[in-house]
């Protein structure tokens, strides 16, 4: 059973991973009518050909550059739980430390990405300026990827209890 839910876990990381690096590289967390905002760049999209350029307007805020730079840490953790997971599965499937710190990163993963999205959301009215705006598919696919991460978080710790408690069994059996 052990194997089975290592198994799920990676795949479920590995497609957390890819949704969150595609939900923060993309300029379309937000989108004031043909203008689609990303924590890199602006870009305007005339007869269907996108028209970019850095952000300026806001970027200088204190609350931006933390946004950024969570959403940098939670790529990294993410990317880090991602190899824990394989390494567990692949070549090291008992290792105690290596189970605590697959936990600890996808846990640090979700963390950081809610910290970031919060960010973002709470200060809207720097970006949009008070206009209607919609929010778009990077933004989507970042609130996936932390989903599927805290997925894989809880399935973890799970398995974690699960083992525990099957030791404890075989230890109350051998005491009899």
């Amino acid at each position: 059973m052990g194997e089975a839910i290592l198994s799920a876990s990676f795949l479920i990381l590995a497609i957390a991973s890819l949704l969150y690096i595609i939900g923060v590289a993309t300029p379309s967390f937000i989108k004031i009518g043909e203008i689609h905002n990303g924590l890199w760049k602006r870009c305007v999209f005339v007869d269907g050909k996108p028209n970019c350029w850095d952000i300026e307007h806001y970027a200088d805020k204190d609350w931006f550059k933390i946004c950024r730079g969570m959403s940098i840490q939670g790529l990294i953790a993410i990317l880090t739980s991602t190899a824990c997971v394989a390494l567990r599965l692949f070549k090291l499937p008992e290792n105690k430390i290596l189970r605590i710190c697959s936990i600890v990163a996808t846990f640090s993963t979700v963390a950081f990405i809610l910290i970031g999205l919060v960010l973002y959301v709470k200060n809207i009215d720097d970006i949009t300026d008070g206009a209607l705006f919609d929010y778009g598919f990077s933004f989507a696919l970042c609130i996936l990827g932390m989903c599927f991460a805290a997925l894989v978080d809880i399935i973890l710790i799970y398995d974690l209890l699960m083992t525990k408690k099957n030791i404890q069994s075989c230890v109350d059996v051998e005491k009899k």
